[in-house]
């Protein structure tokens, strides 16, 4: 099979950081677009347009020197380019669903980043969208495909914790400031959107195909518009229950603790450890003992059940997709 050949939406930190040093096997990085004018985000002035413009390119620049690739004017001209199979969009929320849109339009495979839009009836829209144009859309919750992810379920399962009486995440960090694009309503911002979704797909990954919303609370820090903290729980059929945290006015937490009546797992970076970084899961109760997980690239991973998936059967991902816009609907509406 010939090599898929992505290109990039913006210069953004988690392209460079987590997504080019992952790609590799049978994909090829063709290039990365800045936005031009008539592409921005909101009204902006020439001026204004031309300071962001040129530190856009700059960054791209930089990016393209360390990864190869070439420089595309407008995100327009990568995704109609002939050279490009699939687009990455690693941009605010609020802009998924117009580039996903555009470019499933223009008959390519399409990678956003969580969450897949921040509206339910969009994200239906590019579902259908994509079923019938026979491509693949991917909503990028990389952490679910770490190796630790799957040794807590294999730890589940063996009965080493006993009966599960609660499953709890939680995934917060400190303020970042009112300019980052996570404070503004207007980009998809949100506590939900943002840091919520993790959590939120790991109770589901947990708790399987029956899970229903039963409670969801969200507050706001600092007078900004959108949700910056919250809470939300969730049930299976089985009567399993999972609580959720979430935060981006808070201390930082990366953790899943499943309490059950034999023991208590507890995996302390459960969401973002890095490529190089070896994970730790702790079971306490009767049979005390730590888990060492070797290090894991789940970014790459990732990357590579998007490729596959583009040749394979898309509906096993259209119903993981819908089932956490669901989920995350429901907890932004606080039911």
């Amino acid at each position: 099979m010939n090599k898929i050949r992505i290109g990039i939406l913006s210069p953004s930190e988690i392209a460079t950081r987590r997504f080019l040093p992952a790609l590799g096997g049978s994909a090829e990085f063709v290039g990365m677009a800045v936005a031009d004018k008539s592409e921005w985000a909101g009204e902006i002035g020439d001026d204004a347009f031309r300071a962001i413009n040129e530190k856009e390119r700059e960054k791209a620049a930089a990016i393209l020197e360390k990864f190869g690739g070439r420089l595309f004017e407008s995100y327009g001209a990568l995704i109609n380019s002939p050279d490009v199979d699939a687009v990455y969009a690693p941009l605010p929320p609020a802009l998924h669903f117009r580039w996903g849109m555009t470019a499933l339009n223009a008959g390519k495979h399409v990678l956003l980043e969580k969450p897949l839009t921040v509206d339910l009836e969009d994200t239906k829209k590019l579902l259908s969208a994509a079923r019938e144009k026979d491509l693949l859309i991917y909503e990028n919750f990389a952490f679910e495909f770490h190796k630790q992810i799957e040794r807590i379920k294999e730890i589940v399962a063996s009965g080493t914790l006993g009966e599960i009486r609660q499953i709890r995440a939680s995934f917060g960090f400190p303020y970042r400031g009112a300019r980052d694009f996570r404070y503004e309503k207007s980009l998809g911002g949100g506590a939900v959107n943002d840091c919520g979704g993790y959590p939120i797909k790991l109770a589901s990954v947990l708790l399987g195909k029956t899970i229903k919303t039963t409670f969801a609370k969200l507050g706001s820090s600092r007078r900004h518009n959108v949700d910056t903290y919250g809470t939300a729980a969730f049930v299976n059929d089985e009567g399993t229950v999972a609580i959720t945290s979430f935060g981006m006015d808070n201390t930082y937490k990366c953790e899943l603790e499943i309490w059950g009546s034999k023991n208590t797992l507890l995996a302390p970076r459960v969401f973002t450890p890095p490529a190089d970084f070896e994970t730790q899961l702790i079971v306490t109760g009767e049979d005390p003992q730590e888990i060492r997980v070797e290090p894991d690239d789940y970014f790459k991973n990732s990357i590579d059940r998007f490729i596959r998936y583009t040749s394979g059967d898309k509906e096993t991902i259209y119903e993981q997709i819908l089932l956490q816009n669901e989920l995350m609907e429901s907890v932004r509406r606080e039911l």
